[in-house]
Parts: C-alpha cells; structure tokens; sequence
C-alpha cells in the first residue's frame, strides 16, 4: 500500500513540473539584442554609433529646458538636487540661462525601428572671467534665498581657490557648466562624446583654457577618458557656510567635487582641416 502511494505522488509531481530546457542547446544560442528590450529590468538596446552631436541654437530652448527639468536636476547630486525642488524660482533662473545662451551641444540617438531622433545628452560651455569671481560673491551676500546663496558661493570658490587663470596665464576660462545625459542611456558613452566634442570645438576655435567642475564621480571619470588633467579637488564635507555648517550632503558616491582642465595653445592655431581624398 506504501509503495502504491509513493507511485502515485511521483506521477503526480512530474505532470506538475515545469517542462525541461534542454541546457546545452540554450548554452551555445544568442539572444538578439532587441529581444533583450522585453526583459524587465535591464537597459534598452543602445548602440552609441547611432549618437550624433549638434549645436543647439534658439529653436532648441524648450527641448532644453524639459530636458535639464527631466534627466539633469533630479540626478544633480550636490549643488542642486539636495537643496531645490523643480518648481524652485533659482532652479527656473539657471535652466532659462542654460537653454538660451552659451555654446549648446545636443546628442542625438537615431531610433532605426520608429524613424525618429531622441535627446540623450546636453553639454553647455561658456566663457568665464576673473571678475565673476566678485561678482558671485557679492550677489551672493545680498540674496535672501539660501540655496542661491550656497551655490554662488559654492562656484567662486572652486573657481577662487585653485586660481588658474593666473596659474595659466589667461584672460578668462572655456567653463563647461553642464554636461548631463539620459538617465535611461548613462554609463554607455554618450558624456565622453560630447564632452571630446566639446574640447575639438574649443581647440578649433581656440579657447586657452577649458574646465569642468566635476561635482559627480560620474563626470570625473568621462574627463579623465577624455585625457583632462585634475587640478584641484575638495571633499563636500570641508565646504561650509558663515555659521559653520556642512552646506552639502551628496549621496554616494559623490563624495569630492574636482577641477579638470584642458590647455591649448592659442599661439599655435587649431588643427589642419583633413584634406579630400583623391577620387
């Protein structure tokens, strides 16, 4: 009688169990990259061959604008994510100036299954001058807002402390103030794009010297690829206010906030346009 029943509960559990994979066929057979875009919790298909760069002018400020509000702010680990919401009147000064002015360049992923082109990135650069410096610093003094007290003081002091326009003898700095991409395509190459864009922009028109504050581990290690050079680096922790206390607390890993430059020669030019090729 025991035996019988043991039988019958092994029928019952193999018609219940799952259907077998046959393991070394599965093994050795790959998976399509689109099948890939299914499955939850992964990164879509993204092919960086398909990113180009352009230079964004008036018509973009909108696509700017929803851009810095939707992929930029929120994951801006110390200067802005921690102390402003997004309907925070500074924050709306800051995405107005970045959307209309400076030298704005757009990366662009072309989508070959709708036919469409998707922003992925957004890099704005301007020139900075030793007297912005004073300038920050007094306006700063004066507002009754604190995290635009907190982030003006924040800037002339990374830019007062290592002082590298006297360092390098030049009359201003090729500032890059933003360099952000998707949230859904980071860590896939898009920043280093558009930031070694950035640097043959400036040797081409022959800015002396370029800059990145890099308040993110992230943008360290996209001007690190891009050969810059570390100037100066200080601990979130050292920064303090007038009544001596911790100003920012950023998330991990974003611990540090570091200077990178790249120098060029104004003296020796830009670089040969390449010749077209004999047909």
């Amino acid at each position: 009688m025991n035996c019988f029943k043991i039988l019958k509960y092994a029928m019952l559990a193999e018609r219940c169990a799952k259907p077998r994979i046959n393991l070394q066929i599965k093994r050795f057979t790959k998976s399509s990259a689109c099948d890939e875009c299914f499955i939850p919790d992964r990164k879509p298909c993204f092919n960086i061959n398909t990113v180009s760069v352009e230079r964004g002018n008036a018509s973009h400020a909108k696509l700017i604008k929803s851009f810095l509000y939707s992929h930029y702010w929120p994951r801006e680990p110390s200067v802005v994510g921690l102390w402003m919401c997004l309907n925070c009147s500074y924050l709306e000064v800051l995405t107005d100036k970045y959307s209309n002015s400076g030298d704005r360049l757009l990366a662009y992923e072309y989508i070959q299954r709708t036919k469409e082109r998707k922003l992925v990135g957004v890099s704005v650069a301007n020139k900075t001058y030793p007297w912005m410096v004073n300038e920050l610093e007094e306006w700063a003094h004066f507002t009754s807002s604190r995290p635009e007290r907190n982030r003006m003081y924040f800037i002339a002091h990374c830019l007062k402390t290592p002082n590298l326009f006297n360092k390098y003898n030049v009359n201003y700095l090729y500032d890059v103030e933003i360099l952000g991409t998707a949230s859904d395509v980071a860590g896939q190459g898009v920043g280093t794009l558009l930031l070694r864009t950035v640097l043959d922009h400036a040797e081409e028109l022959r800015h002396p010297l370029v800059q990145v504050i890099a308040v993110s581990q992230y943008t360290s290690k996209i001007c690190e690829k891009c050969g810059m050079k570390r100037e100066w680096s200080m601990d979130f922790s050292d920064f303090i206010d007038d009544a001596g206390q911790r100003v920012f607390f950023p998330r991990r890993p974003h611990h540090t906030v570091s200077i990178y430059t790249k120098h060029f020669n104004p003296a020796a030019g830009g670089r040969e346009p390449r010749k077209p090729l004999n047909l």
